[in-house]
């Protein structure tokens, strides 16, 4: 595999230039996790303006991939993006869409991702950009991202779409409720749902874990995600369909104020973002330490 960075082996798989915008495809090799055959694919959207702001990662949710996000013609919540002058960055997931299939499916958890995938995503966006990308996670999406910030990935900014309830259910609390969900999903290797893309078996069963008397909400290395999560919530915004705003948000201490609604299928949750996003910000000292200005490239 032919490589564009310092970091890991990378290959540009395509370049194409489509509706005034640039797409370019690559695949990351990380070599950081127990599966050495896992690559994580990453599409890049941008337009010769998109220098006036930070890179976006937009993160598909479970049984999809990242046409989640995008429609063909460049449409779609990342065509937008694009053509309103952000670095866009579209993941796959392992497994997922244009990433190529590993040899231990059961091992694409939310965990193993946040833990191994997801950094060395953010620190390739780094590295081509010179700047921290902002994140827009939806629906398991979320949970990775949460997972991750447990772990100390650096996020600057982010919104979460759609997120399932984060906080461990209260009604697995009820007695046998927990068996009887672990018992819906049987052996089946693999689960469909409303998406094209199937997700194995291990990937909700490891869900399941923080709930109930005995669970725990913690990350692959045990740290707890609560408080990670709650440290961060001035740096989310919550996107919601109308009239969908869970109670649960105050569990976490959200400020009501980074909460939106928003009709998904319209794309105009975007909106705002530009408001917010349009111009560069300081990168974390954290994230930037993680750099050298030898590195980072334009």
């Amino acid at each position: 595999m032919k490589s564009s960075s310092e970091l890991f082996p990378v290959a540009l798989l395509s370049a194409e230039y489509k509706e005034g915008v640039y797409e370019d495809v690559y695949s990351l090799k990380p070599n950081n996790s127990v599966d050495k055959t896992v690559e994580i694919a990453l599409v890049r959207l941008h337009t010769e303006q998109c220098r006036q702001s930070r890179p976006i990662l937009l993160i598909h949710d479970a049984f999809h991939n990242h046409w989640q996000w995008l429609d063909y013609g460049l449409g779609g919540a990342a065509g937008r993006l694009a053509r309103d002058g952000f670095d866009v960055w579209l993941l796959d997931w392992r497994g997922h869409g244009l990433s190529s299939r590993n040899k231990s499916p059961r091992l694409n958890t939310l965990k193993e991702m946040a833990r191994h995938d997801l950094p060395a995503v953010i620190a390739f966006i780094e590295e081509s950009t010179g700047e921290h990308p902002a994140l827009v996670a939806r629906g398991l999406g979320c949970e990775m991202v949460s997972l991750a910030l447990a772990g100390g990935t650096p996020v600057p900014e982010a919104v979460f779409m759609h997120p399932p309830m984060l906080p461990p259910s209260r009604l697995c609390w009820l007695p046998g409720l927990k068996f009887a969900r672990r018992l819906k999903y049987g052996k089946r290797r693999w689960l469909k749902g409303d998406g094209e893309e199937p997700e194995p078996r291990q990937l909700f069963t490891e869900l399941l874990s923080k709930q109930g008397w005995f669970g725990r909400w913690v990350d692959a290395s045990g740290e707890p995600v609560r408080p990670a999560l709650q440290q961060a919530v001035g740096r989310i915004h919550w996107v919601f369909s109308p009239g969908r705003v869970p109670t649960w948000l105050n569990r976490l201490q959200v400020n009501r104020n980074r909460v939106f609604e928003a009709v998904d299928s319209d794309g105009d949750w975007a909106h705002w973002m530009p408001e917010t996003w349009a111009s560069r910000t300081t990168v974390p000292e954290r994230a930037a330490a993680d750099v050298s200005p030898d590195e980072a490239r334009l």
